[in-house]
């Protein structure tokens, strides 16, 4: 059974991986970079942490921590407990972005790689929390960011340097972080606006 999972996975990486187009490979290489995203979300929430109620502002500076943990879950915890090595490590014919140029794996270029690990991803992890964490907050941003969050998770796959199980593995990691995170937010919010009716 668990071998037919992963035999999947490795199917529909290769469908995703190798379905490139001139157009598609701009898009999925802009939504895998995060230094294009960061300058956009820390305007917004600079913007949000100066306009917006103590309830808001206090929603935001939890999700900058969340974002921090989950990254650290994910990359210190998560994948050096499960060891699963990257595609393009394990076999060839992967369609992989590295380096700014295209690359197509082979067992000599395997053989010159570092191992890194693979499962589950954080930028999955990370964008996955977000969602769920927006959606326990501000159910509206939630659903806005949702597609952004799928769109990075599909260009993981696409750039040749995750399994489709992986990016599962961050919706489900994603979705658990997020959640204690609103439980937190929750928790703690009547008493903050107690103690700090002018916080900002």
């Amino acid at each position: 059974m668990i071998d037919w999972i992963f035999q999947l996975d490795k199917a529909l990486f290769f469908m995703i991986n190798r379905t490139h187009f001139p157009f598609l490979n701009v898009i999925m290489i802009k939504a895998s970079d995060f230094s294009f995203w960061v300058p956009i979300i820390a305007v917004f929430i600079a913007y949000r942490l100066i306009r917006g109620d103590n309830s808001e502002r206090l929603m935001w500076l939890l999700g900058i921590l969340l974002v921090v943990t989950s990254d650290a879950l994910c990359a210190r915890l998560l994948k050096p407990l499960f060891g699963r090595v990257r595609p393009y490590e394990a076999l060839d014919g992967v369609y992989l972005f590295k380096h700014s140029k295209w690359i197509i794996t082979d067992p000599q270029f395997r053989k010159t790689i570092a191992g890194t690990l693979s499962w589950p991803s954080c930028h999955a992890t990370n964008c996955w929390s977000v969602t769920f964490y927006l959606f326990g907050t501000k159910r509206r941003l939630g659903l806005l960011f949702a597609p952004i969050a799928l769109l990075i998770s599909y260009s993981r796959i696409y750039l040749g340097v995750h399994y489709p199980l992986d990016c599962l593995g961050g919706v489900l990691v994603g979705a658990i972080w997020g959640g204690i995170f609103v439980f937190v937010y929750k928790a703690i919010l009547p008493n903050f606006q107690k103690r700090y009716p002018d916080f900002f």
